[in-house]
């Protein structure tokens, strides 16, 4: 995150000096992005605006629709301004209908649900949920899919069915962890163990906890503001069912485990290699590979040497 910043920044300053301003809007956009992600939400959205004034200037709707969503996100995830969120939402769907942007459309249904969710309106929480994982499909963009199903996986656990939330989640965490997503599958670790915590998995949950604890150190990534009460009321409801002892054994497992250990781990103690020979093929990309490559990065160098003369 941190280069990411830095590489962003130069970007950016460089656009500015040549007066490319669209891509300034764009760089503006990805430094939003960075800053919402390490729970910078003050100056996300300084970023996100900026970037949204310079696409109303020459009427960029696919911009507008696009940092529209993002900015709305950020304001409903800080939990500041939310008044604004449903008009930039409206404001987004608008854009994005007007120019076919089938992304934006998707972005709208998500961060809506996320808004009826928090206002306990379940039943048009999960219709625009389901609604945002049938359009990120539709459209192959597997961020947004794992991000909606995430939210499909909330709303049912929050409407009883713990098992079928579980596998909701299962899927996202297989997405993010495809895309090498490490900031995501963290998030996702977290819900994860609240929903397994319900299930009274408490030892599983202290893991998957423990787990994402290690991601986010590494990445420099916060709970999210709007997800942090629920996190510390299932943490502390574990420590005392568990007992401080187990659950700090179980965290502590959870820590030098990686995403897919601790989710293979299933709660039992078990050798780091018993428990990844049990992890998923599908979810192998995150597997420490030499100078930090992903599995889909040894992939490609594969085949690339496979094309390659042999030799002399």
């Amino acid at each position: 995150m941190a280069e990411a910043r830095t590489l962003t920044e130069e970007s950016l300053a460089i656009a500015r000096q040549i007066d490319a301003m669209e891509l300034t809007a764009y760089t503006l956009f990805v430094l939003g992005l960075v800053d919402s992600s390490q729970g910078e939400y003050s100056r996300a959205c300084t970023m996100f605006e900026e970037s949204l004034a310079i696409h109303r200037k020459f009427q960029n709707k696919r911009g507008m629709a696009h940092t529209l969503s993002q900015l709305a996100q950020v304001l409903f995830v800080a939990q500041t301004d939310s008044s604004r969120v449903i008009s930039l939402l409206e404001e987004c769907l608008a854009f994005s209908s007007e120019v076919g942007f089938k992304e934006g459309i998707a972005a709208y249904y998500c961060v809506s649900g996320q808004v009826a969710l928090s206002k306990g309106n379940l039943a048009s929480a999960r219709s625009l949920a389901e609604q945002s994982v049938a359009s990120y499909r539709e459209i192959g963009h597997r961020h947004g899919t794992a991000k909606s199903l995430s939210l499909l996986g909330k709303v049912i656990a929050i409407d009883g069915d713990l098992a079928a939330a579980q596998t909701f989640y299962e899927e996202s965490l297989m997405i993010s962890s495809e895309l090498s997503e490490k900031w995501v599958v963290a998030v996702y670790l977290v819900e994860l163990g609240e929903i397994v915590a319900a299930r009274q998995q408490l030892t599983w949950a202290a893991q998957l906890w423990g787990a994402s604890e290690a991601l986010r150190d590494a990445c420099g990534i916060p709970i999210p503001r709007i997800e942090l009460a629920d996190y510390e009321r299932s943490v502390s409801a574990a420590r005392v069912h568990l007992g401080e002892k187990a659950f700090a054994a179980a965290w502590a497992e959870g820590r030098s485990m990686t995403s897919e250990q601790a989710l293979a781990a299933k709660g039992q103690k078990q050798s780091l290699q018993e428990v990844s020979n049990r992890v998923p093929t599908a979810l192998n990309s995150l597997l420490t590979y030499p100078d930090g490559l992903t599995a889909r990065e040894v992939e490609v160098l594969r085949l690339v040497a496979k094309a390659l003369p042999m030799p002399r």
